[in-house]
């Protein structure tokens, strides 16, 4: 992997981990929407797309954890026991932001604790294969995390 792309795995990688503290802070107070739409958002979308400078040869353009999973799984099997995980996120993509996302109500009426817990284990599963594959490839530079941002 080039300079420029370890610079970007690594942005996004900080960025999902620091995602996932969020969600776990927002359920912790019992602000449980957040913690859904973090772990298939902006969370999700980062703890996958680091692996594409490694495992893709092409952009895929998706918010689609299933796709991403599958797409990682041609270069990396292994990713494939993620797509229960990424099954579940996906779920979340629209019903956790949206009021109209569900037949009544709003989403903060429709999200438990479980649910957003559930949520966040997904998450951080797919964060931790993650981990654990760019550490595999020597990728040891991009994982380690800034305390604080800095």
């Amino acid at each position: 992997m080039n300079g420029s792309r370890k610079t970007e795995a690594r942005r996004w990688f900080q960025q999902a981990y620091y995602d996932l503290e969020a969600c776990r802070w927002n359920i912790k107070v019992l602000f449980l929407t957040p913690p859904a739409f973090g772990a298939t958002g902006r969370g999700k979308s980062a703890q996958i797309a680091i692996i594409f400078p490694r495992v893709a040869q092409k952009a895929l353009l998706t918010h689609s954890l299933v796709e991403m999973i599958r797409e990682a799984g041609k270069r990396a099997e292994s990713f494939l026991d993620l797509s229960e995980d990424a099954r579940r996120l996906d779920l979340h993509y629209i019903p956790s932001r949206y009021p109209n996302g569900i037949p009544s109500g709003y989403p903060h009426q429709f999200y438990s604790e479980k649910t957003a817990e559930s949520a966040f284990q997904s998450a951080e599963a797919i964060f931790n294969a993650i981990r654990k594959y760019l550490i595999a490839g020597g990728g040891e530079e991009i994982v380690r995390i800034e305390e604080n941002g800095y």
